[in-house]
């Protein structure tokens, strides 16, 4: 079946939901859904002796079991009782009785001549009667409704008592605390939504929502400060989401694809975090955050690479040392990057270029070894990412030290077995060293594939390739833009008040001294 007719198979399906359904139809599409269980029971009413059949529908382990127990089965059983006790009798000092003005209702009558309805004729009356309309039905179901229908009346109606699984918020497993908070965000978006709004407790924090996908229904958060972020900004991404249209979705890592000014960027355009606070600093400083139900991270736009070189734990450490560690993390983005090439393109074409001492040294390391320079780094390389691979599969106490410990003792094996140097491997571990050094994973991974491509290019033309290598992945950054907004800003186009401004950290004490100019 091509993608043609999945799409009309999907609209089909889709438009025989979103019309108004019978019972029967509603009948025979949850039957195959064996999760969705049926509790069929008489009502007992007062006109009709022999009661009305009441069927209940909803989904195994989304809705509170004890509410449904211990509260709407008891109510609906009693209804009987509860109509003859309210029909006369005394509430609180005052009378209520029945009237002749409105068939089958109770009224309270309260001072001053007024009076309020306590009570209906009809059970159905007590719930929230919603429209036969498929897609509303289904996606209440299957979100922890109860669906009620009784025999003598054709409507649905509606009993939320959702209870669906979730976990507390604990640290989160991508960015490490010291000092700062320890509550990260978890798979529910309503509890994401309220670690935000914890921290911003102002009417400023607009909160919007968006629905996507037309099988899953996933729910979508969109939070910006109205008071900070650029309008235009903020339209943009609303027409994004909008203008989504698949059948499903299933985590924030495919929303960010469909939502970025490049799909297919080797360099992520969107920050992935998973810690609330960091998100509070983002809205502060005029970007907005988008959230997606099941997914324990948010998505921080527009990104650049000055905010992916930052750190959540950033605004809880000395502004210094985070200036250090800043400058550092962008060294060892270049670093992690362009350093293999550059040290085969010196070993292979351009020895001239390195003092004769540092030659000789390498030189003898080389005496009888197999393969050439170039080999060497792409075996060590290779070996670094796949035991970098095996880290992030194993438990992660264990898989800290499997891609790195690990790493260094293969290649000191490696070294005694005559099948590399000792200069490779320093090369190719301060290479993979850096690369632990960037906080953004994405940003990690394709760092990763750029280095390989300047390895190819820089063992195939030595210097030539390197440079060409390099000045090819500086100007491809130049021109990627997020939300209109350059993604080397502001080192690219160049803004020299912007550029301390965005490695330098300053003192809070600073900020606070603006406010107050």
């Amino acid at each position: 079946m091509d993608g043609r007719e999945l799409d009309q198979r999907n609209e089909t399906s889709g438009n025989e939901r979103s019309e108004r359904i019978s019972r029967e139809r509603f009948r025979e599409l949850i039957e195959p859904c064996k999760d969705v269980f049926q509790h069929v029971l008489r009502v007992p009413d007062v006109e009709d002796k022999s009661g009305i059949q009441c069927e209940l529908y909803y989904c195994d382990g989304m809705v509170d079991g004890q509410m449904f127990q211990m509260g709407l089965i008891p109510m609906l059983e009693n209804w009987k009782q509860h109509t003859s006790t309210f029909r006369t009798g005394n509430a609180h000092g005052y009378g209520y009785k029945q009237t002749d003005e409105i068939e089958g209702r109770t009224e309270h009558t309260a001072p001053y001549g007024e009076s309020a309805e306590l009570w209906s004729r009809h059970p159905s009356d007590m719930f929230n009667e919603t429209e036969g309309d498929g897609d509303r039905l289904f996606e209440c179901l299957f979100a922890g409704t109860v669906i009620l229908l009784f025999s003598d009346r054709e409507s649905f109606y509606e009993f939320n008592i959702a209870s669906l699984p979730s976990r507390n918020p604990e640290e989160s497993t991508m960015e490490l605390s010291l000092k700062g908070p320890r509550d990260g965000f978890v798979e529910k978006l309503s509890v994401n939504i309220a670690l935000i709004r914890m921290r911003l407790r102002t009417p400023n924090l607009h909160v919007e929502y968006f629905i996507i996908g037309t099988e899953t229904k996933t729910e979508i958060g969109f939070l910006y400060m109205i008071d900070q972020a650029k309008p235009e900004l903020v339209e943009e991404a609303k027409r994004r989401l909008r203008s989504i249209l698949i059948p499903s979705l299933q985590g924030a890592g495919e929303l960010e694809e469909l939502i970025s000014d490049r799909p297919k960027s080797l360099f992520p355009l969107m920050n992935y975090v998973g810690r609330p606070d960091f998100v509070v600093h983002s809205l502060m400083k005029g970007r907005v955050a988008i959230v997606a139900d099941g997914t324990p991270a948010a998505l921080i736009a527009p990104g650049n690479m000055t905010l992916l070189i930052k750190s959540p734990e950033d605004a809880h450490l000395p502004y210094y040392y985070v200036t250090m560690e800043r400058l550092l993390r962008f060294i060892g983005l270049f670093v992690a990057m362009f350093l293999p090439g550059f040290w085969v393109a010196i070993c292979s074409f351009n020895t001239d270029q390195m003092p004769f001492t540092l030659l000789a040294t390498v030189t003898m390391s080389r005496i009888g070894l197999p393969i050439s320079a170039t080999m060497e780094m792409f075996l060590m390389l290779g070996m670094f990412e796949l035991f970098r691979e095996a880290g992030v599969r194993l438990p992660r106490p264990v898989g800290q030290t499997v891609s790195v410990v690990g790493g260094l003792i293969i290649g000191d094996a490696a070294i005694r077995a005559g099948m590399t140097s000792p200069t490779m491997l320093v090369v190719a571990a301060v290479s993979a060293v850096s690369t632990f050094t960037l906080v953004n994973q994405s940003l990690a991974g394709s760092v990763s594939v750029i280095r390989f491509y300047v390895l190819i290019l820089s063992s195939i033309f030595g210097m030539y390739g390197y440079f060409v290598s390099m000045f090819s992945v500086l100007l491809y950054m130049c021109s990627l833009e997020s939300f209109g907004q350059p993604y080397m800003a502001p080192l690219a186009p160049i803004r020299f008040k912007e550029v301390a401004a965005a490695i330098i950290n300053k003192p809070w004490s600073s900020y606070k001294k603006a406010r107050r100019s």
